[in-house]
């Protein structure tokens, strides 16, 4: 592997644009705000130095950006007339730039280490330690991973019918994350009879112990995530479009181990019993908001309790574990009451 220091103007990073491509490990290409990438202009025109850029250069002569996407797209975004940077207090186009300005503009270079046929671990071990500081999140920092565990969740957890119809963010690998605590736990109940954390040290760990399962790791691989997915599957039966309403990821995380036990217990859930859970499911998420909406003025001290757990230390194994036992109380009296427990 080689490395070596370039200056690439902004003029040359435009004419260079197509063959500049993104591994399928980095980010969403257009995170930044517009006041974000406005003040990045305003650092160009005013020759303000800018962090460097990590290229990589491939064998075909494209050039993968292993750090700067953000960066680039907002030069890009900003000499394609799509936003804006504030000037004085005045929006101004790059079109509305003057032509001193512009080639201003243009000949800013940013400094470039260029490296040629990196190794793709290399790349990616980088990538994350780059953006250590740069408060990358638990999503990205594992899109930035491979093996078999992260292809099971990144591609085919997130394109189930019910993790699509989910009311939580497509941005920044959010339902990804989900999946991932969702297998953290569910693998851990099958293997250790109990609840996982999940934070970020976890579950890198965690997609390390399964990046090439073999032997018994293999089998049990294979088996949880038929589980899973056959999970996946009574809950879109039972919630099918009014999953849209769930949009806490705590909540949907105990929401389905919960039918995971339920599934074990007794096989797929009836058409019965599942109207009777959704039932549960949207009752209880309405009462909560109903009763956090009251503040003070609360008269449910179980919900008060149960949205403690949601909102306090969620990922920690002991509130995964306490709101487990809570959902199967609740339901249980829901069942029998027709009500949610607290209520009078």
């Amino acid at each position: 592997m080689k490395r070596r220091v370039e200056d690439w103007s902004i003029e040359k990073l435009d004419k260079e644009r197509t063959r500049i491509t993104f591994p399928e490990y980095q980010r969403e290409k257009r995170l930044w705000p517009n006041e974000k990438k406005s003040v990045l202009i305003d650092s160009v025109l005013r020759d303000i130095d800018i962090p460097k850029l990590y290229f990589n250069e491939l064998r075909d002569q494209n050039i993968e950006v292993v750090d700067g996407q953000q960066r680039l797209w907002s030069v890009w975004d900003f000499l394609d007339d799509e936003f804006p940077y504030m000037n004085d207090g005045r929006r101004q186009f790059y079109s509305e730039l003057t032509a001193a300005e512009k080639q201003r503009l243009k000949q800013y270079k940013f400094q470039i280490t260029m490296f040629r046929e990196a190794d793709d671990d290399y790349l990616r071990e980088l990538f994350v330690r780059l953006q250590l500081g740069l408060l990358l999140n638990a999503g990205e920092k594992l899109h930035a991973t491979k093996g078999k565990m992260k292809s099971f969740i990144f591609s085919t957890l997130v394109s189930h019918q019910f993790t699509l119809h989910l009311g939580i963010p497509k941005r920044r690998y959010a339902r990804e994350t989900l999946c991932a605590q969702i297998c953290i736990n569910s693998f851990s109940r099958a293997k250790l009879r109990e609840f996982s954390r999940t934070r970020y040290d976890d579950l890198l760990h965690f997609f390390t112990e399964y990046a090439d399962p073999r032997g018994p790791d293999l089998a049990l691989f294979t088996a949880q995530s038929a589980k899973i997915a056959s999970t996946l599957d009574q809950l879109w039966k039972c919630l099918g479009e009014d999953a849209r309403q769930l949009r806490n990821r705590s909540y949907i995380l105990s929401i389905y181990l919960f039918v995971e036990e339920l599934v074990a217990q007794s096989g797929d859930l009836s058409k019965r019993e599942c109207k009777s859970f959704a039932d549960f499911v949207a009752q209880l998420w309405k009462r909560l908001k109903e009763e956090m909406r009251l503040g003070v003025d609360r008269k449910n001290r179980e919900l008060y309790s149960f949205e403690t757990l949601l909102s306090s230390a969620p990922g920690e194994e002991y509130q995964i574990k306490r709101r487990h036992e809570r959902l199967a109380d609740y339901y249980s009296h829901y069942k029998d009451k027709g009500k949610i427990k607290g209520d009078r």
